[in-house]
């Protein structure tokens, strides 16, 4: 194996390196207990025993219907030693959708701390893992099918479903090649043996890909959240006891702990950011708050595997009117390109295409004209983000809305999320959202909900004025609501379905 040639080892090698030469060093936490890289890499290679000792082979998905803990950590590592890919089960997902989600995938085998009998059709398998100090013995026989390593950069190391834009769930297929260039020798962040990485995004989400085999990857440290849901109480104590210095959250959610719980990140070095706009105010307020902060806004779907592009932001570079998702992350390209896939000029406004070794695989079972080749752009497959991006003067990549979020209003066709900056430069008002809702008359409406700062007494005519002097008037809400705080799902995403009722 060579510890040279980072870009040609799959991820669980990488964390084989780490047992190796660090064995004694801590690679997991959880509530008050520990586990160093030498005991997570033969607990590890003990349950990827008994995994092939019940039938899971190389390539198969395996499935887990499992919550955060020192064993679905071991259980991710065991399937790849496998050669498998893991697929993590959103136990907030109705059943008829996980069902047919475990099929799509051909799920053969689901590992599981509880009960999972409903999920079992036909020759579905449970695999009960409840405790890692109790893995199963197997064979001696057995013991030798663990040394066949997978060879192929291509193999597939998770499956994820994402609704997207179709709201119908596809299955992302990513490959082992994009994990170590999200998390290895890349351009946006520097992890550090010394460092403490918090598990806090749900497992089904694919923030927790950064956050898992970045801190394991690396050598450093990773500190699984205790709670369900977010406890401001909970995740402050253990934040500060785990002495965690990287942390991702949400757009939402870095907006509310910004707000109201600001002093949660008070011991933190670096936090990332994404899923969402990020607000330009509520960074100044952290960095002013505590100017040592690097914030990193992070941008990417999923089909690219976590992160496409990244701005840095310190006290020196603080943002002003609009936070850019800036630059390409090593092993990546980008391209802002119009309807005929050609550049569009310097400045214009574009959909954003990827390409690089993030790209995954496709969807399972689903050609997509959303991922195509075409060599005079790159090599390899490229993907269509459905994106709306413009370069700025400073290289930098701006968000500008979605292709499918631009609405037709009397005959204009107008970007929601144009609306919602519009409405975020109105002083007080600290979040927006705007939605096109039809009224029983048949008319589309534009309505913008709204978080503004206590003890403020903006009123909704204070704000259609000032909306005047800024966007046409077919771009104005006819209806304005203020809300105490915007619903977030548990995805940590402004929860647009809740605001709809």
């Amino acid at each position: 194996m060579s510890y040279n040639n980072i870009g040609a080892l799959l991820v669980h090698e990488l964390v084989e390196i780490q047992a190796q030469i660090a064995s004694q060093n801590i690679a997991v936490k959880y509530k008050e207990h520990e586990l160093t890289y030498g005991e997570l890499n033969q607990k590890a290679d003990l349950f990827a025993n008994y995994l092939k000792s019940t039938g899971v082979n190389q390539d198969d998905v395996v499935a887990l219907s499992m919550k955060r803990s020192f064993e679905v950590i071991i259980a991710m590592l065991a399937i790849l030693k496998c050669g498998a890919a893991y697929l993590p089960i959103d136990d907030r997902a109705p059943l008829a959708i996980t069902l047919k989600n475990l099929s799509e995938a051909s799920v053969k085998h689901i590992v599981s701390t509880g009960d999972c009998s409903g999920l079992l059709e036909d020759d579905r398998q449970a695999i009960e893992f409840k405790d890692y100090n109790q893995i199963p013995d197997v064979e001696q026989t057995q013991l030798a099918v663990i040394t066949s390593r997978v060879n192929k950069h291509e193999a597939r190391c998770y499956v994820m479903f994402t609704s997207g834009s179709t709201g119908e769930p596809k299955g992302v297929q990513i490959p082992h090649r994009a994990v170590v260039r999200l998390v290895k020798d890349t351009n946006y962040i520097k992890i550090k043996v010394s460092d403490t990485i918090f598990q806090f995004a749900p497992l089904s989400f694919d923030a927790s890909t950064f956050e898992i085999w970045g801190a394991l990857c690396s050598g450093a440290t990773l500190a699984l959240y205790s709670g369900v849901i977010l406890d401001p109480k909970l995740f402050y104590r253990e934040i500060k006891d785990n002495k965690v210095t990287i942390l991702w959250l949400t757009a939402a959610l870095f907006h509310l702990i910004a707000t109201r719980y600001i002093n949660v990140l008070s011991t933190v070095n670096v936090v990332l950011a994404g899923g969402d706009v990020l607000y330009p105010k509520m960074i100044n307020k952290l960095l002013e708050t505590y100017p040592e902060i690097t914030v990193i806004n992070g941008y990417g779907p999923t089909e690219n595997t976590t992160f496409t592009c990244c701005h840095r932001m310190t006290h020196a570079n603080r943002p002003n009117s609009v936070v850019p998702i800036g630059k390409a992350i090593t092993g990546t390209e980008v391209f802002i390109l119009d309807g005929h896939l050609k550049p569009v000029d310097e400045g214009d406004v574009g959909e954003l295409v990827v390409a690089g070794l993030g790209v995954s695989l496709g969807y399972l079972n689903n050609k997509s004209d959303s991922f195509f080749e075409n060599s005079s752009i790159a090599g390899g497959l490229l993907y269509k983000t459905g994106d709306l991006v413009k370069r700025n003067v400073d290289g930098d990549i701006e968000f500008v809305g979605r292709k499918d979020n631009q609405v037709k209003i009397r005959g204009y066709r107008v970007s929601l999320e144009a609306i919602q900056n519009s409405l975020l430069e109105v002083e007080h008002v600290d979040e927006a959202v705007v939605l096109l809702e039809q009224h029983d008359t048949g008319e589309q409406l534009l309505i913008a909900f709204l978080k503004i700062a206590k003890q403020s007494d903006l009123t909704a005519r204070d704000i259609k004025q000032y909306l005047t002097t800024k966007i046409a008037d077919y771009m104005i809400p006819e209806m304005i609501e203020f809300c105490s705080e915007l619903p977030i799902t548990k995805n940590g995403k402004i929860d647009k379905k809740s605001l709809k009722k």
